[in-house]
């Protein structure tokens, strides 16, 4: 087994602790300390897959467990957190009566014995062995799965009898938060686009038979009180819970002191002119963009990221433009969602594709010369 800790580095933080509607500052002090290490997981005989894909992996309530889908063989990975190491392989077939399909693009555990796996052009609902026990079509209107001007339901969590997840319109590069049950007949949304004005971040460039196309995402997250969920969008730092029972929203808004409290600009766009194209990506992605939000079950708090970027003046042609610094910051929250600190994240210099905690220490996915492995920051002082 190799080395897990790769190295260790300590440094104090200086917090900026946020009024809220309690003055108890959860013992939030001046003199926090960041500390921060990487880990690799042991394969022992056996390959994990060197990669995280956050739509396609989840993890146990308690986080002691990590499952991950492997390409590589068409496994589903069970990786022990406490030990730093694969315990077990659940694998599942590509074709066939029982077949998921070639490629996985979505995963979701509904329970302690089923899991929601969708590709590009079937959903099922499988068990731990590999079974498939049901199948639903996720595609809500166009041509196809492949076609362009597809409505497609994408799953994201699951709460309840309940699953929520994106309604995408390819069709019009909009999407809105959506969810469905097996006893249900059709998709019902929970109209938020319009609440985080997604429609004036929305962009698109045409170049004969391809396009490019770029739109605030949402992030859910399954809430503690029962089987409400918490939604967030990429463009702002407020959180909409919305309660399954009696279908109602309510809100969250934040004053933060680091950033913005949410994109101010317009940057709709649908144009031919690569140029401008970049240039309102660039624009749009310049003002502070939000992340997921994290539950810290040990601790009983909330984390999210949110950061800005800067890009150089020189854009490479057909691609999206690629940030040269990131400046990462990190919200904390109690259970109610108040918010208790904000804080600078220097050590971080990319925006983390995967991370979830354990308490009070984020963990975030990298790969290392094709290994699996995490980043760890651990807070001390909360």
């Amino acid at each position: 087994m190799k080395n897990n800790i790769f190295y260790t580095a300590c440094l104090a933080l200086l917090i900026c602790a946020c009024e809220t509607a309690s003055t108890d500052k959860k013992g939030l002090t001046s003199d926090t300390v960041l500390s921060m290490d990487t880990v690799l997981i042991d394969p022992g005989s056996q390959l994990v897959f060197p990669y995280i894909i956050p739509e396609r992996s989840f993890f146990t309530e308690d986080t002691r467990y990590l499952f991950n889908f492997n390409d590589f063989d068409h496994t589903l990975e069970k990786i022990d957190l406490d030990k730093l190491e694969l315990t077990e392989k659940y694998p599942f077939e590509k074709e066939g009566p029982h077949g998921t399909g070639n490629y996985v693009d979505y995963l979701v555990p509904l329970d302690s014995d089923r899991l929601l796996i969708q590709t590009s052009s079937q959903a099922g609902i499988f068990d731990w062995a590999g079974s498939k026990l049901g199948e639903f079509d996720p595609l809500l209107a166009g041509a196809s799965m492949m076609s362009f001007d597809r409505k497609i339901f994408v799953p994201v969590k699951s709460s309840g009898d309940r699953i929520y997840g994106l309604v995408n319109d390819n069709a019009t590069n909009t999407s809105e938060v959506g969810y469905f049950s097996p006893t249900m007949d059709e998709v019902l949304a929970v109209p938020l686009a319009e609440e985080f004005r997604h429609a004036d971040f929305t962009l698109a460039q045409t170049e004969g038979n391809s396009r490019r196309r770029s739109a605030p995402g949402f992030t859910i997250q399954t809430y503690y009180k029962g089987n409400n969920v918490v939604v967030g969008s990429t463009v702002s730092s407020s959180l909409f819970v919305f309660d399954p029972e009696t279908n109602q929203l309510s809100k969250r808004e934040y004053n933060l002191r680091l950033t913005k409290n949410e994109k101010k600009g317009v940057y709709t766009l649908e144009t031919e002119d690569e140029a401008l194209f970049q240039k309102a990506f660039v624009s749009l992605h310049e003002e502070v963009t939000f992340g997921p939000l994290l539950w810290d079950a040990g601790s009983e708090r909330y984390f999210r990221f949110y950061y800005e970027l800067t890009f150089p003046k020189e854009h490479a042609s057909g691609t999206f433009p690629k940030a040269n610094a990131t400046y990462m910051y990190l919200m904390v929250m109690d259970r109610e969602l108040n918010l208790l600190a904000e804080m600078p994240i220097p050590q971080l210099d990319y925006t983390p594709y995967f991370s979830f905690v354990r308490d009070s220490t984020i963990w975030i996915a990298t790969n290392l010369e094709d290994e699996l492995g995490f980043v760890r920051l651990s807070i001390m002082g909360l």
